[in-house]
């Protein structure tokens, strides 16, 4: 029961990575046709400039009048690229839970007369190893939407 559990949630995972590719890639085609993205741009409404405040007067005259506010820096090139790609989270998610599953049958066999293949033991680490990478990947991800958001 257990070896169908893993195999199957492997196969899972496989298709829906597949699938994903799938979906993407359509939809990265689709825009470069005539008609695809543009039209989908176009709906969107146009963004407002933010209302200036009206400038009050000074009530005294500060000493230290020479301070500028310094403007909030451009992000990086990588920083903005990294902030466009959504692919992390989902596949960390789905790793994550491959793991858990995997570490759940893992402890089940542990209980039977007969004993573990030792590769199903480096498999379990890899796949905590990976998921682990692809955390912190989404992580990074997150991070660099936040950086990106006002611009």
């Amino acid at each position: 029961m257990a070896y169908f559990l893993v195999m199957g949630g492997l196969a899972l995972s496989v298709f829906f990575t597949f699938g994903w590719l799938l979906l993407r890639t359509g939809q990265w085609l689709a825009r470069g046709l005539p008609g695809g993205g543009a039209a989908r741009r176009a709906k969107r409404p146009a963004q407002r400039a933010p209302a200036k405040k009206p400038a009050r007067a000074p009530a005294k005259a500060r000493p230290r009048a020479a301070t500028k506010k310094r403007e909030p820096r451009e992000p990086w090139r990588l920083t903005r690229w990294l902030a466009r790609r959504r692919f992390a989270l989902p596949l960390s998610l789905l790793a994550l839970l491959l793991y858990g599953l995997t570490r759940l049958a893992e402890y089940g066999m542990g209980f039977r007369p007969h004993d573990v293949p030792g590769a199903y033991h480096s498999l379990v680490g890899t796949l905590g190893w990976i998921a682990a990478v692809l955390l912190a990947m989404a992580l990074v991800n997150l991070l660099a939407a936040w950086r990106c958001r006002g611009r």
